[in-house]
């Protein structure tokens, strides 16, 4: 059961998929681009998302990956060579949109041609349609229903990525953070919202050891001067004041370049302390899924613009919760809590009842439960 209620948790909006705002983008732009095309009509269409190509990247457009899905390669004449829709575009491509079962696929395309289950891959089938131009699409089902679209010209080349440029490490770790730890999560934000560019992670462990870095092999063990240089990361105040959401869970982006193998399973990058939370002025999502123990809330009060607050690793002086002045949501998932919100009359329980009255979302779920199961409170 502790299982079902994490992830009820974790999976719901405003988890992983960055919330950084992109008003500008013409997503019906980007739906109807196609290989050929010249490199133009993806700035066009990403507006002020839009950042010269990176030498690093081999052409590949990723700035718009986590925000909406879509990710483009520009080949060596400057022209579109592939693209690629994922589950979080949610405009329709041509005639096929994500979500689409496979009966309306072929309804809409009769003349793209699905396969069977891919080898060793059961429930998932890929569909083929070869355009006159010379590109083919491809569309992704999962148990039959669309989640991935894509578009490629087989005779397109491409860059080759350069080694990508890092600015020079600051001489103290964790800065401006006291805890090196709580920099790490910040730095995933910053790469998830594509803020930051740390290449991959081969490229970083090549740069800081000097050599070149097989992690197949190497993968397997933290590289300590790895770690070291993400804890000295030049951050300034300008640049952690974008940070819009931080998450603290094992699945973190930074952890890999640090220890590429690494299963999220100890101790070794846990966050002890938060002081220096409060540079992220503009913080609007604080999850805490594991890696941090109670969260005091007394330290959020420091973030004037938090709206959503999800907490499952435990939580001290709830009643600051009040003092949140944009709270909108608020999870918990806690059986101390829990049996108190569900008790009329105690402090607790008059917490979020007066968190309702304001009209903040509330959901608050046991960890823990002997049969026949309560619902949360909400």
């Amino acid at each position: 059961m502790v299982g079902v209620a994490a992830v009820a948790l974790a999976s719901i909006p405003g988890g992983r998929v960055t919330a950084a705002s992109n008003d500008s983008v013409d997503i019906a732009a980007l739906a109807a681009l196609r290989p050929g095309m010249p490199m133009a009509r993806v700035e066009a269409a990403m507006g002020a998302a839009w950042k010269p190509l990176a030498p690093h990247k081999g052409g590949k457009i990723d700035l718009l990956e986590n925000s909406h899905g879509f990710v483009a390669w520009i080949d060596r004449d400057g022209l579109i060579g592939m693209l690629d829709y994922d589950h979080r575009f949610l405009h329709p491509v041509g005639e096929i949109a994500m979500g689409m079962t496979i009966e309306q696929v072929r309804s809409a395309m009769p003349s793209l041609e699905i396969g069977d289950d891919l080898p060793m891959m059961r429930g998932v089938r890929m569909g083929v349609r070869r355009f006159p131009e010379g590109y083919t699409m491809r569309v992704s089902l999962t148990l039959e229903t669309v989640n991935e679209i894509g578009f490629s010209n087989p005779a397109a080349e491409y860059p080759e990525p350069t080694e990508p440029s890092y600015p020079a490490a600051v001489s103290v770790a964790g800065a401006p953070f006291a805890d090196p730890n709580l920099k790490l999560v910040v730095l995933s934000s910053l790469l998830d919202a594509k803020h930051i560019d740390l290449g991959t992670p081969a490229q970083l462990a090549a740069h800081v050891l000097g050599r070149a870095v097989d992690l197949e092999d190497e993968g397997y063990e933290i590289i300590p001067e790895a770690r070291d240089y993400l804890e000295r990361y030049p951050l300034t105040d300008e640049l952690v004041a974008t940070v819009e959401e931080i998450e603290f869970d094992g699945g973190g982006t930074v952890y890999e370049y640090a220890w590429y193998f690494w299963d999220g399973e100890d101790d070794v990058f846990d966050v002890k302390d938060l002081s220096g939370i409060e540079l992220c002025r503009n913080l609007k999502r604080f999850s805490a899924i594991s890696m941090i123990g109670n969260v005091d809330v007394r330290t959020l009060v420091s973030l004037p613009k938090l709206e959503h607050l999800k907490l499952s690793t435990g939580i001290d002086h709830i009643e600051a919760l009040l003092d949140l002045p944009r709270l909108k949501e608020v999870r918990i998932l806690d059986d101390g809590v829990y049996n108190e919100v569900a008790t009329a009359g105690t402090p607790t329980r008059r917490i979020f009842d007066t968190l309702k009255d304001r009209g903040v979302r509330v959901w608050v779920h046991w960890m823990s439960a002997t049969e026949p199961t309560p619902p949360a409170f909400e």
